[in-house]
């Protein structure tokens, strides 16, 4: 089977989230066995699944990781198929223990705690909200795809007290009161540990910070853009399908929350300040791009002003 048409499902998947995603992307290395592969195949299949989802670094990351290891082992004599069964056997199970690890560390960060507020639909966010009993949570629909939506009714058939609002009612519930900690999940950890979401991540971020709230993120180091990043915009269907002419539409799904709105990430190496990630992040980014982390810009300078902040 071709390359080309083994990275179709990948591309035209707009219903899984990342993990689920990056799993799949492992898989159809496999799916080279179903011929005689040669090396130039699984390169090529590599740079067609890192391009399919450029707004998922996980992806790309599972895919050069999965080459590398190949590389590796047929460089020590290993058989090419033998190699691809290895690497990619390999690649999921660190990958799978990335993220039980995060579960774990969420969970153990959510004692204590009684209410949370979170956005969009993130499968390791709901593993970690369901291993917690009594807890409140708040689910923005997370429009226009309305993955919140999706998400509070997982949550909801797990028996967790659950309550949907709309995207912009999400500053209101934080002023309330109501709610001790926001938690999301993200699509991408970029060098300078800003992150990027759905769009409306931004919004809850700096809503968070008037009202001295914690922003936390949930994230596992693979999802680090080291082979670069493009944010997605969807069809204006989405948004407005009706019949009048002359309405533009603009739909993008992902925005850039920068990391000083970020109190924490939650990762497989533990709950972590944005500066701790980056220290994390560097070996992981030289090993699977050959190159280091470039040196952090210094963020702008916040100038108070009677009223506010310029």
């Amino acid at each position: 089977m071709r390359a080309e048409k083994l990275v179709e499902e990948l591309i035209e998947d707009r219903q899984s989230g990342a993990a689920r995603l990056t799993i799949k992307a492992a898989s159809l290395f496999l799916k080279l066995l179903e011929t005689r592969p040669k090396m130039s195949m699984v390169s090529k299949l590599a740079k067609l699944i890192a391009e399919a989802r450029p707004s998922m670094p996980s992806v790309a990351n599972m895919a050069y990781m999965i080459l590398r290891l190949v590389e590796e082992e047929t460089s020590a004599g290993v058989d090419l198929e033998k190699a691809i069964e290895s690497a990619v056997r390999s690649a999921v199970k660190d990958y799978q223990r990335r993220l039980k690890e995060v579960i774990r560390n969420g969970a153990r960060l959510l004692l204590g705690y009684r209410s949370v507020l979170t956005h969009s639909y993130s499968s390791t966010v709901a593993a970690i909200l369901e291993s917690c009993e009594g807890l409140k949570v708040f689910v923005t629909e997370s429009r226009p795809g309305l993955e919140g939506l999706r998400f509070a009714e997982r949550l909801a058939a797990s028996k967790v007290d659950v309550t949907l609002i709309v995207d912009s009612a999400a500053s209101y519930v934080l002023e309330t009161g109501e709610v001790d900690l926001v938690l999301i999940g993200c699509d991408a950890i970029l060098d300078d540990c800003s992150i990027v979401n759905k769009i409306g991540s931004k919004a809850i971020a700096l809503a968070a910070s008037e009202t001295e709230i914690p922003f936390n993120v949930v994230t596992d180091l693979w999802k680090a853009a080291i082979h670069g990043f493009s944010y997605e915009e969807h069809p204006p269907e989405e948004v407005y399908d009706g019949e009048v002419e002359g309405i533009k539409v603009l739909n993008p799904y992902f925005e850039r929350v920068p990391r000083d709105l970020i109190s924490r990430f939650i990762t497989e190496e533990g709950s972590l300040k944005p500066l701790e990630l980056r220290d994390k992040l560097s070996d992981l980014w030289s090993y699977l791009s050959g190159k280091p982390l470039k040196p952090l810009r210094k963020p702008p300078q916040r100038r108070f002003i009677r009223g506010g902040i310029s």
